[in-house]
C-alpha cells in the first residue's frame, strides 16, 4: 500500500472506531490518537518528499501509485503528490490535530460531530492525493456533506445560512 493511500484511510479507521465506542473518553481517545498519526503521517511525508527532490528526482508528481476502479470509462484509484500538495496534506494534518482539541469540551452529539469530522477530512485528505480527475471530484464530493452539516448543526451565529452560503459557492 502507497503511504498516500494511508491520509484518506486513516480518517476511516477512526470513523470505525468511533462508531464502536461507547465513552467520550473513548470518543477522544480515537480522535486523538487518529488525529496525531496523521499529523506524524504528514510530517514524515514532507521529509520523505524533500529528501526525493534533493536526490534528484524531477517527476512533476513523486510516490505516486494507479489501480483501475472502472476501465470503461477510464477511472482509476490514482495518487500523487506535487510541492504544493504536500504542504497542503500538512496543513489539513494540523487543521486536523487542532480541531479535535478545539472540539473538546464539546458535550452535545460529540460522536456524530466527530464522525462528521472524520468523513470532512477522508474528502480533503482524498482530494490532495488524487491524481485521477473523477477520483478528485469524488473526494471534493465526500467532503461538502459533511462540511455543510458541520456549519448547520454546530456552527453559531447565522449557521443555516451560512451552511447554505458555503455549499452553493462551492
Amino acid at each position: 500500500m502507497n503511504m498516500l493511500s494511508l491520509f484518506p484511510l486513516i480518517p476511516l479507521l477512526m470513523m470505525l472506531g468511533l462508531w464502536i465506542s461507547k465513552s467520550t473518553r473513548q470518543i477522544r481517545a480515537v480522535m486523538v490518537a487518529g488525529s496525531s498519526l496523521l499529523l506524524v503521517l504528514a510530517v514524515v511525508l514532507v521529509f520523505r518528499f524533500l529528501g526525493l527532490r534533493e536526490a534528484g528526482e524531477t517527476a512533476a508528481m513523486l510516490l505516486t501509485d494507479s489501480h483501475v476502479w472502472y476501465e470503461p470509462l477510464n477511472i482509476h484509484y490514482a495518487v500523487g503528490v506535487d510541492g504544493i500538495s504536500v504542504a497542503m496534506l500538512l496543513l489539513s494534518a494540523v487543521i486536523v490535530f487542532t480541531g479535535t482539541f478545539a472540539s473538546w469540551r464539546m458535550d452535545r452529539d460529540i460522536k456524530e460531530y466527530f464522525l462528521w469530522f472524520c468523513l470532512l477530512s477522508v474528502g480533503v485528505f482524498g482530494f490532495f492525493v488524487s491524481v485521477d480527475l473523477f477520483t478528485m471530484f469524488l473526494f471534493y464530493e465526500v467532503a461538502l456533506i459533511p462540511m455543510y452539516l458541520l456549519i448547520g448543526v454546530w456552527g453559531s451565529g447565522r449557521k443555516e445560512y451560512s451552511a447554505m452560503k458555503l455549499t452553493l459557492m462551492l
